[in-house]
């Protein structure tokens, strides 16, 4: 199952285009006329106008370029089968995953498939919720020496220092990877296949966990 566009990134891809049907325009507009800058160096030296309006349109065509790519190219987030989960982790925010998986156990040592949201920065300084799939091991504690949570901490709204919430287990972020919520109803299908006594459980809002019901697949093992 491959990561679906996320939103934002159709902001970025709608500029990106926009920006590649101005850029003739805006190269005539600059013109060739030197320009005097200082460098990082600190030395005075010329180029031509329109050297600066490629110092802002490569970066943002080199960055959605490589998001597009590995959109199209579509890596498998998570892998379900007979034999167990795999879950591949994000890299760099670009839809590219990593080539070993984060998360690969078999069915008998999974617990449950949870869809959570962790805190993380945009751009090192907004607040944002990171939607993420993970898998509760049987063996899992909730912390290094206390097995299960206390009604206080079911109930907590409090963060750890990583941005997962303290009603869930501190482990869970070390088996999750960034995915859509709405692709949890896949995983959550195959689950039903391959281990039907595995739930998917939908942990996004505090208090109010919800299992998720298996969409309908047609004849499929890896999503």
């Amino acid at each position: 199952m491959a990561e679906r566009v996320r939103v934002r990134d159709l902001v970025l891809f709608a500029v990106a285009a926009v920006a590649v049907v101005a850029t003739p325009w805006m190269l005539v507009s600059a013109g060739s006329d030197p320009v005097a800058y200082r460098d990082s160096r600190g030395l005075d030296t010329e180029a031509p106008a329109w050297m600066g309006v490629l110092v802002y349109l490569v970066p943002l065509l080199g960055w959605s370029g490589m998001k597009a790519y590995h959109l199209l190219r579509r890596p498998a987030a998570a892998i379900v089968g007979p034999d167990g989960i795999r879950l591949f982790a994000d890299v760099g925010g670009l839809y590219m995953r990593a080539e070993a998986p984060r998360v690969h156990l078999p069915w008998d040592e999974v617990e449950r498939i949870v869809v959570w949201r962790l805190r993380r920065k945009w751009l090192w300084c907004l607040p944002v919720w990171q939607s993420r799939v993970g898998v509760e091991r049987t063996t899992d504690w909730y912390e290094v020496a206390q097995k299960e949570p206390s009604a206080k901490q079911r109930q907590s709204l409090r963060l750890r220092p990583d941005g997962s919430p303290v009603r869930l287990g501190a482990m869970l972020n070390a088996r999750s990877v960034r995915l859509a919520p709405h692709r949890a109803r896949v995983i959550a299908a195959a689950a039903a296949r391959f281990a039907p006594g595995v739930a998917v459980v939908d942990e996004r809002v505090p208090g109010r966990p919800r299992t998720i019901e298996p969409k309908e697949q047609r004849e499929r093992r890896t999503y």
